[in-house]
């Protein structure tokens, strides 16, 4: 079973990192960045499939923010 992380941690990494919730389109939720494109994160259960986060991080650390 993939590893699961609560959405409230999820949220407070992409705003930490300057990212905003702007929707719920179920089961996405959409945050978006001035000049970027959105991330579409699916939430089951209140809970964020790790590999999504690690997606994320990934995207980050390419780009030197972290």
């Amino acid at each position: 079973m993939e590893e699961q992380i609560s959405f409230e941690e999820v949220l407070e990494f992409f705003e930490t990192n300057g990212w905003k919730l702007q929707k719920i389109y179920k089961p996405y939720r959409v945050f978006v960045k001035k000049g970027e494109l959105p991330w579409l994160i699916p939430v089951h259960d209140k809970k964020v499939d790790a590999e999504y986060v690690k997606k994320f991080k990934e995207f980050l650390k390419e780009r030197g923010e972290i």
